[in-house]
C-alpha cells in the first residue's frame, strides 16, 4: 500500500480518539478561523479523509466544497463535495481546479509538505476569490525546535532556526518516515506575504481550563512542545 494511504488511515484512526488535539481543541480553533461558510465554496488541501469538508457542507452550509490528498482515502459524502487525488506540490496540474475560484481555501496541518510552497501558495492564490479566506494551520514552529533539540543535541535557538527538511518517525505510523519543512514565525508569515496574501490573523490555541484538568496527558505535551499555531489570511 502507498505509504500516505496508510498515513492517512492512521491518522484518521488517531484523530477519532476522544483525546486527540484535533477533537479537544484544533477543529474548534480552525473553525474559528475560518468564520462562516455559509452559501461559500471551499478548497480543502491536504484533507485527508475528507471528514472536515463533508462536514462544512452538511453541517455549517457551505455551497459545495472540493478536497485534494495524495492519500486518497475519502469517505462516501454528498453531491456538493467531491474529492480528487493529487499531490498539493503540483495543484496547478490538476485539471479539476483548472477555471475554479474558491471563497475558502484550507491547509489543515498540510502546507509544511509541499515542496516548492512557494508555488502551491501562488496557485492556490490563483484559485481564489478576490474576497477569499485562506486559513493555514501548521505545527507551532517550537514544537520542531524542542524536538529537534533533543534528538540532535543543540540549542533550542540553534534547532529553531535551522529551517528545511525535517525526517522522523511518524506519530501516527513509527514504521513510516515522514519529510517535512520546518519553519520559524517569519519564514511561514513571509511565505504569504511573499506569494499574493496578507495575514489578518494568528492564533495559537491552548486547552480549556476543564480539559486540562480532565486530559492532564494532553496538557503535559503542549507545556513541552506548544501545540499548533493557525493563521488567516486574504488575497492582497
Amino acid at each position: 500500500m502507498d505509504p500516505w494511504q496508510t498515513l492517512t488511515t492512521d491518522y484518521e484512526q488517531r484523530r477519532s480518539r476522544e483525546d486527540s488535539l484535533d477533537r479537544l481543541m484544533e477543529w474548534d480553533a480552525q473553525r474559528s478561523m475560518i468564520g462562516s461558510v455559509e452559501g461559500r465554496t471551499i478548497l480543502d488541501v491536504g484533507c485527508g479523509n475528507g471528514q472536515k469538508a463533508i462536514e462544512l457542507v452538511t453541517d455549517h452550509g457551505a455551497a459545495s466544497a472540493v478536497g485534494v490528498d495524495i492519500g486518497a482515502e475519502f469517505l462516501a459524502g454528498p453531491a456538493e463535495v467531491a474529492f480528487h487525488r493529487a499531490d498539493l506540490s503540483c495543484l496547478d496540474e490538476l485539471d479539476a481546479l483548472k477555471g475554479r475560484r474558491f471563497d475558502v481555501v484550507l491547509f489543515l496541518q498540510t502546507l509544511a509538505y509541499a515542496r516548492d510552497r512557494a508555488r502551491t501558495l501562488r496557485t492556490v492564490r490563483s484559485l481564489m476569490t478576490e474576497d477569499g479566506v485562506l486559513v493555514v494551520s501548521m505545527a507551532h514552529p517550537i514544537r520542531y525546535a524542542v524536538e529537534r533539540s533533543e534528538r540532535d543535541g543543540v540549542g533550542i535557538g540553534d534547532a529553531y532556526h535551522a529551517v528545511g527538511p525535517y525526517s522522523y518517525p511518524s506519530l501516527w505510523n513509527p514504521e513510516i518516515t515522514v519529510t517535512h519543512t520546518t519553519d520559524t514565525f517569519s519564514t511561514i508569515h513571509n511565505a504569504l506575504t511573499g506569494n499574493g496574501f496578507r495575514v489578518e490573523e494568528i492564533l495559537e490555541p491552548q486547552l480549556s481550563e476543564e480539559k486540562k484538568a480532565r486530559y492532564p496527558h494532553k496538557q503535559a505535551w503542549l507545556s513541552k512542545y506548544v501545540g499548533i499555531i493557525i493563521l488567516r489570511a486574504r488575497p492582497a
